[in-house]
């Protein structure tokens, strides 16, 4: 690597103005500094940007003042500390390889787990910028590559533990990809050389991407994991393990919710258990209603999370929203105590927002966007009341007002 990684390690004149700038506005801090000895305003700027980005995202580094930062769209694509913790307690051995190593978050996780550990990037600065950072948080079993992750698979000898990868979702003038295709490297092509030189593969895929196009385009998975961080989708894992074949319909899929105070919501399910799976519905809402968490949601476990009780029932067939009399509380996802619902009718309504400013809404299988609900019930978004807005399975649509459990 020809980098000078002195050209963008902080000095400690830039470490204190770093220090006093963590919550500035960057595009004004910029205006405000100015060059002089042991001070680059170039170098502050990138400081304070990367750190702003990485404190909710990882933690651990934003406490490390010695680390250095990328430019911003390797910030933006990096994976957080909780979804890298996860990763690494998928794998462990003695080699792993991360062919596409990027801001380096997720092997400086993984690579605890394995006796040996190599990083493989191709951007020459980003390489640069992650092997200082790997020393500074004393990982010594590690050695990084600034080379194409093909070219690093064409020429591995020895058989691997581990292969991480997570292809980059940008075309060449920078446009977001989602389809396995379309992504850098493609998987598709290389999948078998991948699981010719390797025990697992661990691959990292776009949330958006569609599942069930995804194990068509791609064979022998063993195991999908989809991560949600508080209830936001982040990340489609898909694991595949040489000594295994497993039938695309008893894959085990885990649907996982990564919360702030480090527990988690985790429901796994086959795509077999889903068909064969048998929901009750309920022609009114009950005492509970229950919003199923992003990670199910977006794996389609609509009939299988009906199974964990024979209490529970699904509005509609349509409408992913369930309800009972008993409190479930380790339901994975929102819970609501329902306090009163009304149909439609002007009188009803009237009844059912009596006093309400504002509330939360949302509506679900149902024919009107929130905007327009919204504006239609005169009500501004916020406070502790909730509203569904939902189809029942007689076809009836309802608001449901609900308080937080």
């Amino acid at each position: 690597m020809s980098i000078d990684i002195q050209n963008i390690t902080v000095t400690e004149e830039e470490k204190e103005i770093v220090g006093q700038n963590l919550s500035a506005d960057v595009a004004k801090l910029a205006l405000q500094l100015k060059p002089k000895q042991n001070v680059r305003p170039d170098v502050v700027l990138r400081q304070v940007d990367g750190i702003q980005h990485i404190r909710e995202k990882c933690p651990m580094w934003a406490e490390n003042d010695a680390l250095v930062y990328p430019r911003k769209i390797s910030l933006e694509q990096a994976s957080s500390q909780a979804t890298a913790e996860y990763k690494a307690s998928l794998c462990g051995g003695d080699t792993l390889i991360d062919l596409t190593g990027g801001m380096g978050i997720d092997f400086s996780f993984m690579s605890r787990k394995f006796k040996k550990a190599t990083y493989v990037e191709k951007n020459e600065e980003l390489c640069a910028v992650s092997a200082h950072n790997f020393k500074v948080l004393g990982l010594s079993n590690i050695e990084t590559k600034n080379e194409d992750a093909v070219e690093i698979l064409d020429k591995l000898e020895e058989r691997v533990s581990c292969i991480m990868i997570d292809p980059a979702r940008r075309d060449d003038v920078g446009r977001k990809t989602v389809r396995i295709a379309d992504c850098t490297p493609n998987l598709i092509e290389i999948h078998d050389k991948l699981l010719e030189k390797s025990d697992m593969v661990i691959a990292k895929l776009s949330p958006m991407l569609d599942i069930s196009q995804a194990l068509s385009d791609l064979k022998g998975v063993s195991e999908m994991h989809i991560l949600s961080v508080n209830g936001e989708c982040k990340e489609l894992l898909l694991v595949f393990k040489s000594s295994e074949t497993i039938l695309s319909s008893q894959i085990p899929i885990h649907t996982v919710n990564l919360l702030k105070d480090g527990s988690r919501e985790e429901f796994v399910f086959t795509p077999a258990e889903e068909k064969s799976a048998f929901c009750k519905f309920s022609i009114t809402p009950r005492t509970y209603l229950y919003e199923p968490n992003a990670s199910i949601l977006k794996a389609g476990a609509f009939r299988s999370i009906c199974m964990t009780s024979d209490e529970l029932f699904k509005l509609h067939v349509n409408t992913h929203i369930y309800t009972s009399d008993e409190y479930f509380e380790d339901f994975p996802g929102r819970k609501f105590e329902v306090t009163s619902w009304s149909s439609l009718s002007p009188g009803d309504l009237a009844i059912l927002l009596r006093n309400v400013k504002k509330a939360n809404l949302s509506v679900r299988n149902f024919p009107m966007t929130v905007e327009k609900l919204r504006a239609k019930l005169n009500i501004q978004e916020g406070g502790d009341i909730y509203l569904f807005a939902v189809t029942l399975s007689d076809g009836k649509k309802v608001i449901l007002r609900c308080k937080k459990k």
